[in-house]
């Protein structure tokens, strides 16, 4: 029963996130809101949403150890697993604002995270303490940021008179997928991660080694569906910039809104498990900047993705 929960809350979460993305654009498109800004905004929170609502239930729930190992997880898998397939399908050159901020910041709030669970004497910690409601605010605000910095400059960007554009979809029906999409994320998310728990409790494996593992892979399929196609279409970029600014989003917005509507206790994380997302992003800096210049090629796909199986086998040990 816990795994058909788990299983059927991640197809509903998934689908959910489709159906409210779409009904989303819809609107925005027939009110003419500029295709790069539902880019931004739209469709680059909206393949976050999975984590959003396993997140936040999570938190409620007082699971924060599944919230926040859901988010760091999720930000693994991203930058090791997804980014690595993508780069080993189409190699990914990397644009000089990405380059210069996006990467930079994404180091940033992951370090900012890592302080937050174990103070600036983290290495002296083996356990976490809790994310506060200050903290979540603050996390908020680092989000806030990054928008209003991307809105200035995506502003500066000229859009192409040339490009078609599709009929816009009837009202009724985008507001339909908006409702619906919304309905199977909530269902979705609390049958989610009550299998989660249920699979955790039956193995005798920590729900935060559940949460980094499998409930994050599951969260993640968006962003790998996402890249995947982006690479095959040749848009490597757009799959780099999906995947980094879901890594801001997932910790900013989704452990800023989780801590502020409930204080999120760390206890069950390890400085490992967020020390790997910021040695992740460090590799991909590393990657940008050292290899090649601007590109992550096939070889750094495949050293990430041999970074990530080696983590999770130390997770399995451990």
């Amino acid at each position: 029963m816990n795994v058909f929960l788990l299983i059927l809350g991640l197809v509903l979460v998934i689908v959910g996130a489709d159906a409210l993305v779409n009904g989303s654009v819809a609107v925005a498109k027939r009110y003419r809101m500029p295709e790069f800004l539902i880019g931004l905004t739209v469709v680059g929170i909206g393949t976050s949403l999975p984590e959003l609502v396993v997140s936040l239930i999570a938190g409620i729930e007082d699971k924060g150890g599944m919230a926040i190992g859901n988010v760091v997880g999720s930000n693994l898998s991203n930058t090791l697993l997804i980014l690595g397939a993508a780069a080993l399908i189409q190699p990914i050159s990397i644009s000089r604002s990405t380059q210069r901020i996006d990467i930079p910041y994404n180091m940033l709030v992951t370090l900012v995270l890592l302080i937050m669970c174990f103070g600036f004497a983290f290495w002296q910690h083996p356990a976490g303490g809790t994310i506060t409601r200050w903290e979540g605010i603050l996390l908020l605000g680092l989000f806030v940021g990054y928008m209003v910095y991307s809105f200035r400059t995506a502003d500066r960007e000229e859009a192409d008179p040339k490009k078609e554009s599709t009929p816009p979809r009837a009202l009724w029906k985008a507001l339909l997928l908006i409702v619906a999409g919304l309905a199977g994320l909530v269902a979705g998310g609390r049958w989610f991660v009550t299998g989660a728990s249920g699979v955790a409790a039956a193995l005798g494996i920590s729900e935060t080694v559940i949460a980094i593992t499998i409930v994050a892979v599951g969260t993640s399929l968006p962003e790998l569906a996402t890249a995947i196609v982006a690479s095959l279409k040749g848009n490597s970029q757009l799959a780099l910039g999906n995947i980094i600014g879901s890594n801001i989003f997932n910790i900013c917005l989704i452990l800023g809104l989780s801590s502020v509507i409930a204080p999120l206790d760390a206890a069950s994380i390890r400085l490992a498990d967020i020390a790997a997302p910021l040695v992740s992003t460090l590799l991909l800096w590393l990657s940008v900047y050292t290899f090649r210049g601007r590109c992550i090629n096939r070889a750094d796909g495949a050293l990430f993705l041999a970074f990530y199986t080696g983590y999770i086998v130390y997770l399995v040990l451990r």
